[in-house]
């Protein structure tokens, strides 16, 4: 696979804080010592080869049709591939026309279609490149933000999906005070589809460090349902939030936090000086904690850990290769949890050229893309590792 300079992925501009508007490995190398005691790694059981020149990477999966979904870094062109790495379709949104995307703001499957987040009429649906449907959002939103993770899912005539900023919503980045409300929204809100009725389901619990009145910058929601869990993590804290689903509600229950050596932190700021949170928080690289997933017994939650200050110091931001090379120093790691929460390894690697961790299929494996860009070889075609958790 040839390697260019490519645009920025949307997840690394999520990981930057950047909103619309705005701004040979071995996997089981470089384990700490408590991984080694209790004998756990990512091991490679197989890979894919996709005959796709150029880079796209691994977004989402449908379980019921054993089917991935890769896209390019604006979400604007997919490939749909079978667990063989045979290409099922291939297409591009239009800007203009009937069905057009003017800018696709998240994508994964909800039912087995492709589905776009678009910026004023909610999703749209795709089969085999056709509009199938859409789901409106009963209210007027704005969006700051690219979602790494579409989030959508239905259950008993209820859509879930990451709730959007009502248009009505002031936006002053300089105050404190609208961090104050932004950190109080629904982070996840339900539509019936009987009566179109809208409500938010899922907020912070109010122990949560982002509402202790400072300022946070902006977290990004991703979630992940598994069974009668909500998993949440808010992108920019080592720390994850676990609600019990109680029919078409879910109740918190407990705040899972993560023990990562030399995680680097962002500096919250006092209300009144909201102006300065981003002019500190440029001057190092914070850790994120990117996606949650459930893996037989165990749950694992990936992430980047971060790019001190001192480091990001002696890296050259004009360079061109500046976003490869960040991505070379940052790489995902793993931590895993058992069934009670309780943090039984850390600091698993992935292979060093891979993209963000997105997808377990239902064979139980993690199934990450390769980015070309970060590899000392080249390929004839897209790559797809999948990886093991495996305990001795």
């Amino acid at each position: 696979m040839a390697k260019n300079n490519r645009m920025k992925p949307i997840f690394e501009k999520c990981s930057g804080l950047l909103f619309l508007g705005i701004l040979t490995f071995s996997c089981t190398a470089n384990k700490n010592e408590g991984n080694e005691k209790l004998g756990f790694s990512l091991v490679l059981s197989d890979s894919l080869e996709v005959d796709y020149l150029g880079d796209l990477m691994l977004l989402d999966y449908d379980p019921e049709e054993g089917k991935y979904l890769l896209s390019n870094d604006t979400y604007y062109e997919y490939v749909e591939v079978e667990g063989s790495g045979e290409i099922l379709n291939h297409h591009q949104f239009n800007s203009e026309g009937i069905d057009a995307v003017e800018t696709a703001l998240g994508l994964g499957y909800v039912d087995g279609n492709v589905t776009v987040l678009t910026p004023t009429n909610g999703y749209y649906q795709f089969e085999d490149s056709l509009k199938v449907g859409q789901i409106e959002i009963p209210y007027s939103y704005q969006i700051f933000m690219f979602y790494p993770k579409l989030g959508v899912f239905k259950e008993n005539n209820q859509v879930y999906f990451p709730s959007l900023w009502p248009e009505t919503f002031a936006i002053n980045m300089n105050e404190g005070e609208f961090y104050k409300k932004l950190y109080r929204l629904p982070i996840l809100s339900k539509i019936d589809e009987s009566t179109g009725d809208t409500l938010g389901v899922v907020r912070l619990p109010e122990t949560s460090k982002l509402l202790n009145g400072q300022v946070h910058g902006f977290p990004i929601p991703v979630y992940t349902k598994s069974d009668e869990l909500l998993l949440l993590s808010m992108w920019i804290e080592p720390r994850f939030y676990v609600y019990n689903q109680e029919g078409d509600h879910f109740d918190y229950d407990q705040t899972v936090e993560l023990n990562i050596p030399n995680w680097v932190h962002y500096d919250p700021v006092s209300e009144d000086q909201a102006e300065k949170f981003f002019e500190e928080y440029s001057k190092k690289i914070p850790g994120n904690l990117t996606n949650l997933f459930q893996v037989g017994s165990y749950y694992i939650a990936t992430y980047t850990k971060g790019i001190s200050e001192d480091v990001l110091a002696t890296m050259n931001r004009q360079d061109p290769n500046f976003g490869f090379e960040r991505r070379k120093k940052d790489p995902h790691l793993a931590a895993v949890f058992d069934q009670d929460f309780n943090q039984v390894a850390v600091d698993l690697p992935f292979p060093k050229a891979s993209d963000y961790p997105m997808v377990v299929n239902k064979q139980g494996e993690l199934v990450v893309s390769k980015d070309g860009n970060l590899s000392d070889t080249e390929d004839d075609g897209m790559i797809l590792y999948k990886l093991k958790l495996v305990k001795k």
